[in-house]
């Protein structure tokens, strides 16, 4: 059997298992791994031992009275490092119900010894000011004596604020993974405070198609799948499951390719990795990309086969084998990572695959400080009409509840509203439990670290003048490009939206100018500023609102719909395509030789000429050669033959010509004719 089965038989963790196995010799790697005979003989003894000596240790610690005869025959009768373990927990029993007298008896306050640390970045010096607590006078004067200008809003490089951070003897810190900075906050966390266990953060990553948000929906029983457009999840979502095994919560992302920093955002806020790969289709690009991005962040994976109704056996070991080329080996094949066939469709194999989840967060012990001001992440934010701007929130540590103040990257805000997975409005939120948090000054930017304050904290940085970058502007511009206006439902799909065309722009000679790129419906502002500009409209799963619609209609500006992003960079690449200027090319179509000048009064020069090679037209221009030396070129005014003007002039046949702004002819100068033809 496996370690979790005999686990669930004795009713033990699977850590305390894995912990008694290695500790004895025994091969251990994870709650997967297979007992031999000797090994289980082994466990069935040592926690038949165990549990009567945790039912004797129990009953001497029901007590915090000093331990009598009796109680002194039973602990020595224990081995001795459980004996010290039982004298160390009623010791522990003791000193707490003593420092609870005390704190009845006294509350005196110790002070509060400020340890302020700096995340070392680029930042303006408002913002250097309001974290490191030194008025922004003190911090410009500094400035202007080593020879920088600079103003409340001025950005200043890293270098810099690393120096004005030695200057004012903080301690800079190197910005480092949302997961490492989690773990160092932790590791802070007072000693008298309670941790308290919590739900594990799952991410669903993979190859479009490959069944993710199909997964999903048989867990939440909500066709998650039938909501999307195309099939494919166009956004970051974070959905809490209730299971049998206690709250998992699920961040769903999506597979397409543009969406490459929402998947990797996704990994950075989460404990465990599923990784969805289909049996029939195998490790495809964004297969490999969200095994590259896992690696990177150290997140542990499980691997779900799905699809399995649609291949063999055969197949799934094909595919075990690709996994194996990027350092993903499952444990068939000698590894350490778990692999569980299941087929989304029909729900084949998902309880398997939630026990192996549970299991793997049990051995990971995931603790938060429910007794801290709360701080998480923004997964995704977006403006709605009534509540302004709004944004799904993981908190990592403490309670958020409404009312909070807090900053979030560069903007700040109070907690007005709070909804949870369900959508349903709550008072509070715990760790790892996703909701939407309403009462942002302004839009935060998804990745943003969000952080519960005091009022007074919330209204010094409100006045210090920080606020969210806009997404609005000038964001690429390309030569004689076609202009554009990007409209979207909400940052993340914004984001990956730009960063499509921008991609698409750079490969095509007549590219996009993004002139303006916002969250929200078109407006009448958008509809004028496309006027000016000579714009074009593109909107992405939004709509026009009515009396723009008129405006644009009224204006003649072009408004496109999108809901589908491949859809949308493959209309404006059809767009460029049919848009682009034709290149021309010079090429030469005929070669002349001069047999005699002419100098007529009141006409010009004229050169009498023979065609030695291909032709010479009227439309051409010509070059002019006097031995090695090119002595002039310009374009054909008159052509005759036989005293008539004609089009052209073919091989062998004499003629007489002029050419603009050229009249230094001689007999024997040779004279090359090109014309300008479409490339190829």
């Amino acid at each position: 059997m496996r370690i979790y089965e005999f686990a669930q038989q004795k009713n033990v963790s699977s850590k305390e298992v894995i912990e008694k196995l290695q500790q004895n010799g025994f091969e251990a790697k994870s709650h997967m791994s297979i007992l031999d005979d000797k090994a289980i003989a082994f466990l069935e003894k040592a926690f038949v031992v165990l549990g009567k000596e945790k039912h004797k240790e129990k009953d001497l610690l029901t007590s915090a009275q000093p331990i009598n005869s009796v109680e002194k025959k039973v602990l020595e009768s224990l081995p001795q490092q459980q004996k010290k373990s039982v004298e160390k927990k009623a010791t522990e029993v003791k000193s707490d119900s003593k420092k609870v007298e005390i704190k009845k008896t006294t509350k005196k306050e110790e002070p509060v010894v400020e340890n302020i640390q700096l995340v070392i970045e680029q930042m303006n010096v408002g913002d250097f000011s309001v974290k490191t607590k030194k008025p922004v006078t003190d911090v410009i004067v500094t400035l202007l004596k080593w020879g920088i200008l600079a103003t409340r809003n001025q950005i200043i490089s890293e270098s810099v604020v690393k120096r004005l951070a030695d200057h004012y003897e903080i301690v800079g810190v190197k910005p480092s993974v949302h997961k490492e900075d989690a773990a160092e906050k932790n590791k802070k966390i007072a000693t008298n405070s309670i941790l308290k266990s919590r739900p594990p953060v799952v991410v669903v990553v993979g190859h479009v198609d490959h069944g993710k948000t199909t997964l999903l929906d048989y867990i939440r029983k909500s066709r998650v799948a039938l909501k999307e457009k195309g099939g494919i999840t166009q956004h970051l979502g974070a959905y809490e499951a209730k299971t049998a095994h206690g709250s998992i919560v699920f961040l769903d992302t999506p597979g397409h390719e543009a969406f490459g920093k929402i998947r990797q955002r996704g990994i950075k806020v989460a404990d465990l990795v599923i990784l969805v790969v289909a049996a029939d289709d195998g490790v495809m690009p964004q297969t490999i990309e969200a095994i590259k991005y896992a690696q990177s962040m150290e997140v542990p994976i499980v691997v779900a086969m799905n699809k399995i109704d649609r291949a063999d056996s055969a197949r799934i070991e094909v595919v075990k084998r690709q996994l194996n080329q990027y350092g993903i080996t499952v444990e068939d094949w000698g590894g350490d990572i778990i692999c569980v066939p299941i087929s989304a469709k029909f729900g084949t194999g998902v309880d398997q695959l939630l026990d192996m989840l549970s299991l793997q967060a049990e051995i990971m012990e995931l603790r938060a400080e429910s007794n801290v001001a709360a701080s998480g992440y923004i997964l995704e934010s977006s403006l709605e009409k009534g509540r302004g701007a709004v944004a799904t929130v993981i908190t990592q540590n403490g309670v958020l509840k409404i009312g909070d103040y807090f900053c979030c990257g560069k903007t700040t805000g109070h907690v007005s509203s709070l909804v949870n997975s369900y959508g349903q409005r709550v008072k509070e939120a715990s760790p790892s439990l996703p909701v939407q948090v309403a009462g942002f000054d302004d839009r935060p930017e998804a990745g943003d670290f969000f952080e519960v304050i005091t009022k007074d904290e919330y209204l010094k940085a409100k006045s210090s003048g920080g606020s969210n970058k806009s997404l609005a502007g000038s964001h690429y511009i390309h030569k004689d490009g076609i202009n554009l206006i990007i409209k979207a439902d909400n940052h993340s799909s914004l984001e990956a939206v730009v960063e499509g065309v921008e991609k698409l722009s750079k490969k095509l000679k007549k590219g996009f100018n993004l002139l303006r790129h916002t969250v929200g419906d078109v407006n009448e502002g958008d509809v004028e500023f496309a006027f000016n500009t000579g714009s074009r409209i593109v909107c992405f799963n939004t709509k026009v609102e009515s009396n723009a619609a008129i405006l644009a209609d009224h204006k003649k500006i072009l408004v496109s719909h999108f809901g589908i992003i491949y859809k949308l960079l493959e209309d404006l690449e059809a767009l460029a395509e049919a848009s682009k200027e034709i290149e021309m090319v010079r090429t030469k179509i005929g070669e002349a030789l001069v047999l005699k000048v002419f100098d007529i009064k009141k006409i010009g020069v004229i050169a009498g000429s023979v065609v030695q090679d291909g032709r010479f037209t009227k439309d051409g221009s010509v070059v002019i050669w006097r031995g090695r030396n090119k002595i002039g070129e310009g374009k054909i005014s008159s052509l005759q033959r036989d005293k008539k003007s004609v089009k052209e002039v073919f091989t062998g046949f004499e003629f007489a010509f002029m050419v603009q702004n050229f009249s230094d002819w001689m007999i024997d100068d040779r004279v090359e004719c090109y014309i300008d033809v479409p490339k190829k």
